[in-house]
């Protein structure tokens, strides 16, 4: 059975605008009491700076290369901090771009109540669509992933766990909200000693961290065994993301994205995602399914023409249109090509 329902790619350039549109709103900066706080979701030319303390890529290495480096020699720190920037920007701009009454709507707010029975992909770490939708009511975190999630909520609040999430946000490279355990101790009644046991099926753990805020009623759950801080919860952007991607909580979700894309009628709408090569096992298994619905693939870019050629060769058969714009212009567009 096929659906009309939209189905939307996201990438970094999604969150491009998110200061942008904070911006007029609340002042070009952002405050907290008498500090000015700085902050913006990083885009791939941020990373130099932001992870390696460089003031440019280097010439004779990508920035994918600089982090697989980092990795092979278990120096996590440039993926803890681009993981914090992340947090810091979903703690301050999100919260400060949903709906407020008597405040002009911007690119963000049209975009998700225009489209409210869609679906989203992302390969985002970040968590802005989830806040959107859990606003509207539209997404939760035990069932909006795409996998049962186990969260816990506020005493009184147990009603909630029984909303079902009408849009799903499913974070194709992870998410840094969410972990999973895939053991436990166990003891034999009137034994001393706990036995190592693998779970039959691997648990996924809701844990927000320090944007827990952006989700009440929900709330931390306190550490389990198999525990990750929030830079290990998703594949690293390195240049083979093959390992990362055999992960049970992204394995899982490659295998409901792919439903999703081939049981849609609407075309694929990709928001600000290059296609990097580097990616190609990323977005591969997204562009078969769309094929094997003889469907069509919308691109939302500044490059977007770029990007049609590079597909054009490696899919011939893919139909690919574009739409060669920032997020916040193809709103002021009117979404064309997607409504």
């Amino acid at each position: 059975m096929t659906s009309k329902t939209p189905v939307f790619l996201l990438g970094a350039g999604f969150n491009a605008d998110a200061k942008v549109q904070v911006g007029p709103v609340y002042g070009e900066s952002i405050y907290i009491g008498k500090h000015e706080i700085q902050c913006a979701y990083p885009l791939l030319g941020d990373l130099a700076q932001l992870c390696f303390g460089l003031p440019s890529p280097p010439a004779d290495k990508s920035i994918e290369e600089l982090f697989h480096e980092s990795l092979e020699t278990q120096q996590f720190e440039p993926l803890s901090l681009l993981a914090h920037a992340l947090m810091k920007a979903d703690y301050y701009l999100a919260p400060r771009l949903l709906p407020t009454p008597g405040v002009p709507s911007h690119c963000y707010s049209r975009f998700f109540e225009r489209f409210a029975g869609a679906q989203f992909l992302t390969f985002n770490y970040d968590s802005l669509p989830e806040v959107f939708l859990l606003c509207h009511g539209r997404w939760y975190p035990h069932d909006g992933y795409g996998v049962p999630v186990v969260a816990e909520v506020a005493p009184g609040h147990d009603h909630v766990l029984e909303q079902s999430s009408a849009s799903l946000v499913l974070h194709l490279h992870g998410s840094l909200c969410l972990y999973t355990s895939t053991f436990t101790f166990d003891a034999t009644p009137g034994q001393q000693v706990s036995w190592y046991k693998k779970l039959s099926e691997p648990k996924f753990l809701f844990d927000p961290d320090s944007i827990s805020n952006l989700f009440t009623p929900f709330q931390r759950l306190p550490p389990v065994l198999g525990y990750e801080p929030i830079e290990r919860r998703v594949v690293a952007p390195v240049p083979d993301k093959s390992q990362g991607l055999k992960k049970e909580f992204t394995d899982a979700v490659y295998r409901r994205a792919a439903e999703l894309v081939s049981s849609s009628a609407a075309p694929l709408v990709a928001i600000g995602y290059s296609f990097n090569p580097y990616d190609r096992t990323s977005y591969d298994t997204l562009l078969r399914a769309l094929k094997s619905r003889n469907n069509s693939l919308l691109v939302v870019s500044p490059d977007a023409a770029a990007i049609r050629s590079r597909l054009s060769y490696e899919y011939p058969d893919l139909q690919v249109h574009v739409v060669p714009s920032t997020f916040k212009a193809w709103a002021a567009a009117d979404f064309v090509g997607a409504s």
